[in-house]
């Protein structure tokens, strides 16, 4: 399959680097050079301006299966889509500004071959709804269409594992401990590592044996028919999505005057305050409940961070904060804030399960920025079908954390397991260990260019 990708800012990249793991052919186009360095060479970058004639001049565009379209420009993105109409190509497009939601059909009906339009407001409440819903107070990611599970922890919730090294924690014999953040350093561990107060470790485990592991150490709050919600800020299309959820009752804080009245014309079922938010009497001076869920979505990712963090000391533990530009991310974790949400990240996430239904980056606000897991789909001449897992020359920070077999079963892997043919790895790895891990799913990247001649 050949794909096309527009614009290689956080969602373009994202798709870029997720897809290559596969055996698809990407293209991604973009004109600053510098956008490209963090890309993996098992892309072809091309650099150019999509808007100007060369470009559709001198590339084939009918070439490919799908465009993804998915600059930070909506104008850009609607013009390349225009482009395409008439094509024999499938259009994923990513559109930010529109002021209704019913946008999205009428875009689709204008441009037939637009299989997709992806809005970050959009997917951003989707992924609050369910947090908003959930009776679990814990930061968590799901693959295997949620058979395996990714969550985070601080230790010092449970004093059984201070000191204590990995191995000898009986509770974790059926959990893989995948990372710990500690003093904002990511550190792969094995069974001999220690654990100290203060470390945020991830864990990687069936779905099951992670609800009973929670269960037994860490508190889980009831889920209540009537839930508080208050969110500063927001935007239209978010906060109007989230007033339309059963039992909650929702109050927007928002400072702006024109963006106030607009809310209260036309979001009936939210209570609206026109409020300054660089205070922190607002949580007594509303009156928020502890047991409520706050969203701070303001357009300051400082504000919404100490936003979230006053909201943490006013004893709410639900506090969500959302992150646009993610100049925060190797502390945000070491600071107690129950969920961070990077709309980037999600929006990318959901094109590339529109490409392939078994593809998943995590998205969640993991590992403090420093790693990801991937759930994908080995090919059928993968070398090391057959192979055991203490086969496989791993490098220390790659941890092959789940197996999904071609009967959707999930298998938590050993040294002695062994890969199948249609498995499905979910993998962690750390950014620095990223060639390694492109070389582990094709080994022929390993080939020195010498080896050609030697042909």
């Amino acid at each position: 399959m050949k794909i096309l990708i527009i614009g290689s800012g956080k969602v373009g990249s994202t798709i870029a680097k997720t897809l290559s793991l596969e055996k698809f052919e990407v293209d991604l186009v973009d004109r600053d050079e510098k956008n490209f360095e963090e890309i993996t060479n098992k892309v072809n970058k091309i650099r150019a301006d999509v808007l100007e004639e060369d470009f559709v001049i001198n590339n084939d565009l009918s070439k490919y299966d799908y465009a993804i379209i998915a600059t930070d420009s909506d104008k850009t993105n609607l013009i390349m889509a225009s482009i395409f109409k008439g094509l024999d190509v499938k259009i994923i497009l990513r559109l930010d500004e529109m002021e209704n939601i019913s946008e999205i059909g009428i875009i689709k009906n204008s441009l037939p071959n637009v299989v997709n339009v992806f809005n970050l407001s959009l997917e951003t409440a989707k992924l609050v709804t369910k947090l908003i819903g959930s009776t679990e107070y814990y930061e968590a990611d799901y693959f295997g269409k949620g058979k395996i599970e990714v969550t985070g922890h601080y230790i010092d919730m449970d004093e059984e594992f201070e000191n204590q090294k990995i191995k000898d924690i009986g509770s974790l014999s059926t959990i893989l401990v995948v990372g710990i953040l500690r003093e904002g350093e990511l550190i792969v561990p094995d069974g001999e590592t220690v654990l100290k107060s203060g470390d945020y470790i991830y864990l990687m485990g069936l779905s099951f044996d992670i609800r009973n592991f929670k269960h037994a150490h860490f508190e889980i709050k009831e889920k209540e028919d009537q839930r508080e919600v208050v969110i500063a800020s927001g935007d239209y299309n978010f906060n109007r999505i989230i007033s339309n959820l059963e039992n909650i009752n929702l109050k927007i804080l928002e400072p702006d005057r024109e963006k106030f009245e607009n809310y209260r014309r036309n979001i009936n079922r939210a209570f609206v305050v026109n409020k300054k938010l660089k205070n922190d009497k607002i949580f007594k001076e509303e009156d928020i409940s502890k047991d409520g869920v706050f969203i701070s979505m303001t357009e300051s990712d400082e504000l919404n961070i100490v936003l979230g963090l006053l909201a943490r000391s006013h004893g709410i533990s639900k506090n969500i904060v959302i992150q646009k530009d993610n100049n925060y991310d190797t502390i945000l974790e070491s600071l107690g804030i129950y969920r961070v949400i990077d709309p980037r990240v999600i929006v990318a996430n959901e094109i590339i399960k529109a490409i392939n239904t078994d593809m998943k980056v995590s998205i969640n606000y993991m590992f403090g920025g420093k790693a990801q897991v991937y759930e994908i789909k080995i090919p059928d001449d993968f070398v090391y079908i057959g192979k055991k897992l203490s086969e496989i020359n791993l490098h220390k920070e790659i941890i092959i954390g789940g197996i999904i077999r071609y009967d959707n079963s999930a298998v938590i892997p050993r040294g002695n397991t062994k890969i199948e043919k249609g498995d499905r790895l979910v993998i962690f790895s750390t950014n620095e260990s990223r060639k390694e891990l492109e070389e582990l799913i094709d080994p022929s990247l390993k080939k020195s260019i010498f080896d050609f001649f030697r042909r």
